[in-house]
């Protein structure tokens, strides 16, 4: 028997993980495995999930959704439909990969302007809240545990700016 351990990388370009396909390519493939498939509704729902993730609609986890995935499944992301954390050799539409960075992110200048929302850093690519690290003086701080939108945004946003630093400071912090 062999064994394969695959060791990921945190710079590891997120990319080069899926495998490029373009929608003719994803609609021979796919009827050729799901014969009984209608070809006319396949690419309608591929072309919507294609025109939705240009516009900024994001799974309910947070995350941009998944193309080739949103085809057979509600629009979702790549995790949340397939339950595995990286697309390591998966298909997805070619023309959604161009518009995100090595760690998967889309730059505001490739977003539909009605539908940008979030916050971005100094480069224009949004920051997913769920990739913030949260600190440790965090979860003893009193804005932690209240429902206040802006001041956990302000909270994510000086993580997010201290990310690379080795001490965490906080001009705010409460103890609990």
């Amino acid at each position: 028997m062999i064994s394969i351990e695959i060791v990921l990388d945190k710079n590891l370009n997120y990319k080069i993980m899926w495998i490029p396909i373009t929608i003719d390519e994803y609609v021979k493939i796919h009827l050729q495995n799901n014969p009984n498939e209608n070809e006319k509704v396949l690419r309608v729902r591929i072309e919507a999930a294609l025109d939705d993730y240009n516009k900024g609609v994001k799974c309910k986890c947070g995350k941009d959704i998944w193309i080739v995935g949103s085809a057979s499944a509600p629009f979702a992301c790549f995790s949340c439909i397939t339950g595995k954390e990286l697309p390591l050799g998966d298909y997805e539409i070619d023309g959604a990969l161009d518009k995100r960075d090595k760690d998967g992110r889309i730059n505001i200048n490739n977003m539909d302007p009605g539908n940008i929302n979030g916050f971005f850093d100094d480069d224009g690519y949004e920051i997913r809240r769920d990739t913030i690290k949260m600190q440790p003086l965090c979860l003893t701080c009193i804005r932690n545990n209240i429902d206040d939108w802006e001041g956990n945004l302000l909270c994510d946003m000086n993580r997010n700016d201290q990310r690379d630093e080795k001490e965490f400071k906080c001009g705010v912090y409460e103890k609990l």
